[in-house]
């Protein structure tokens, strides 16, 4: 008799060795990593709906944009070292064009010039841009290494132009 007891107790505890599985199971911890340049970055961007179309004209590659629909965010590359990257800005209906550039890794780049509507130009700038737009038509802006400076303008980088 004693012996059907015992075995009565094992299987009790038998039992509730799956209860306590599954209530000490630990949830795996949650931790808030907040939002910084770098990681806006590495997000994809919607900027197919800003850009109207892109061209490659010897060492210009030139990305043409509706600047109606601003603030325009851009994930570009440049591949070689002598490349310019031309912002044409069509539809511009602003009195004021900011422009911010942020790199992957150090690079030579800036934001050279800026044309007119006029043709004529002004510059040079340097990671960020701020100019008043008094006149009405397309205005391009230029972003290439500079030469009084060092290091290389080949690699990915992101602007935002407001």
């Amino acid at each position: 008799m004693n012996l059907l007891k015992s075995e009565k107790n094992s299987l009790k505890y038998l039992a509730l060795i799956p209860l306590f599985l599954v209530t000490c199971k630990k949830e795996p911890e949650v931790k808030d990593t907040g939002t910084d340049t770098v990681a806006t970055i590495e997000r994809p961007i919607d900027s197919l709906s800003t850009i109207l179309k892109t061209e490659k004209e010897s060492n210009q590659n030139i990305v043409t944009v509706d600047a109606s629909k601003m603030p325009i965010r851009l994930n570009l590359e440049i591949k070689n070292p002598d490349d310019q990257l031309i912002l044409k800005l069509e539809n511009l209906n602003q009195p004021k064009i900011k422009g911010y550039l942020k790199t992957e890794k150090p690079m030579n780049l800036r934001f050279n010039q800026i044309r007119l509507p006029d043709n004529s130009f002004d510059g040079p700038f340097g990671p960020t841009i701020e100019y008043d737009t008094k006149q009405k038509g397309e205005y391009w802006l230029i972003l290439a290494k500079s030469n009084m400076a060092d290091g290389t303008p080949v690699g990915k980088f992101f602007v935002k132009i407001e």
